[in-house]
């Protein structure tokens, strides 16, 4: 195991310039000191460098238009500080810390085997291809600003600030764990978050096959080959998940996270779809239903994730609703401020490119100009007959952006809310610059 962690590593080192310790998963700098892992944040320089386009500054002013009292009053007065904006990535950093090791890598530790080894070698054969598994694994590995792994981070950084009501559970912990505040049964579930989620990216990247959408038959069986890599990959990250969660003899926790993983699936059967199962809006679609999707999307591990690691502390069932609830809230928001990106982040999504017809923007305008979702529903079995660049015009002309925002910031909202009922502690500020960075949709 050692062996194919030293070789995985070196893989990673070609790359990043990194070292991974092949027992706590601890990133180092090349012939550096052990460090958390930082990932360098975007900054406005970066967005300089965008083409001038009108719909900027316009997604500018709807953020500034919800800038609260205080910042406007701080910003008119050139005697007072202004107050920095939290930043994503720093307080990501910051939380690992608090941890006591970079989570950004959870579910890296299960990749690190014979079995993906092997897979590894077969994915490189999709290099100059399409296919979806491809885009999947660059952002697995290098992490992007979405830290699309930072739901173990959340689960660990909870257990914390909630407190353990089994203090003999922590005198068996790891050396590790031991100043993080957690037990191993917690860390091993954040572990188990990470590696369902991760499994879930990976499996939504299996496309639809038809000879008609791809008449080349090179093209057609680099896609079949892809697809059998994204179900065997997912499928071993899915069974690794199972085998932690019956290592922790917890019925309750074991009940709570398989659910979690049923409702990915049913989510994946919701409402309207093309033949690529890309969602499409129907009419009368409220923003419940946006709710109720994005809970079996996204919001149900999390929330029970978040529950469960609190059944593993001891907590009361009051206490674990409260964590349920926070995941939800957390979930949501998160979600929302990923709908907002592409009308928001033009560096990394130009106006053109492709975006779910149902997040949330798209719902909200709909509802006010019933006219685009008739123009949306006539694309036949394929949004590839939609002009996106259109849609994003007249999305960002319209209530939805800003509606969008506030969509976002009353779920972090509630989410801070509930996190005020836990006492107050390293872990709990960690969570609130979380959420606060969520907040900044920038």
């Amino acid at each position: 195991m050692s062996r194919n962690i030293s070789f995985l590593a070196k893989k990673l080192r070609l790359h990043k310039g990194l070292n991974i310790s092949p027992v706590s998963g601890v990133v180092h700098d090349v012939g550096s000191k052990t460090r958390s892992r930082d990932v360098p944040s975007r900054t406005m320089s970066n967005m300089s460098k965008t083409p001038s386009i009108s719909p900027t500054s316009y997604a500018d002013g709807l953020f500034g238009s919800l800038v609260s009292d205080q910042q406007l009053t701080q910003q008119s007065n050139p005697n007072q500080t202004v107050t920095k904006k939290p930043d994503w990535n720093r307080a990501v950093s910051d939380a690992e810390k608090i941890v006591g090791y970079p989570t950004s890598y959870l579910s890296l530790r299960c990749l690190l085997s014979d079995e993906i080894s092997n897979i590894a070698v077969h994915v490189r054969k999709l290099v100059g291809t399409s296919h979806p598994l491809l885009k999947t694994a660059k952002r697995l590995i290098y992490n992007g600003r979405n830290n699309m792994q930072t739901r173990g981070l959340i689960v660990l950084l909870l257990s914390k600030a909630a407190g353990h009501m089994n203090p003999e559970e922590l005198e068996v912990a790891d050396e590790q764990d031991k100043p993080a505040g957690v037990s191993h049964s917690q860390r091993s579930l954040a572990e188990i978050t990470e590696m369902i989620h991760t499994a879930h990216l990976i499996h939504k990247g299996v496309v639809n096959l038809t000879p008609s959408d791809f008449p080349d038959g090179n093209t057609l069986q680099d896609m079949t080959f892809g697809n059998k890599i994204a179900i065997l990959s997912g499928d071993y990250l899915l069974s690794n998940a199972c085998t932690g969660l019956a290592a922790l003899k917890n019925s309750k926790v074991v009940e709570l996270i398989s659910t979690s993983i049923s409702d990915f699936m049913e989510a994946e059967f919701i409402g309207v779809q093309d033949t690529q199962s890309n969602a499409i809006p129907t009419k009368n679609m409220t923003m419940e239903e946006w709710a109720a999707r994005n809970y079996l999307a996204a919001g149900s591990l999390m929330a029970k994730s978040c529950q469960a690691t609190l059944v593993l502390a001891g907590h009361s069932e009051d206490m674990q609703q409260k964590g349920f609830e926070f995941g939800k809230q957390i979930a949501y928001s998160w979600q929302a401020h990923a709908d907002l990106q592409p009308f928001l982040d033009l560096y990394r999504c130009p106006p053109g490119t492709q975006f779910d017809l149902c997040s949330a923007p798209v719902l909200l305008h709909c509802q006010q100009h019933p006219e685009l979702l008739d123009y949306i529903q006539s694309c036949g079995d394929s949004i590839d007959n939609l002009d996106f660049k259109y849609l994003h015009q007249t999305i960002m002309q319209g209530p939805g952006v800003k509606q969008g925002l506030e969509l976002c910031m009353q779920h972090a909202r509630k989410a801070l809310d509930v996190l005020a009922d836990f006492e107050r502690s390293d872990a709990r500020e960690a969570l609130e610059n979380i959420i606060h960075a969520i907040m900044e949709c920038d």
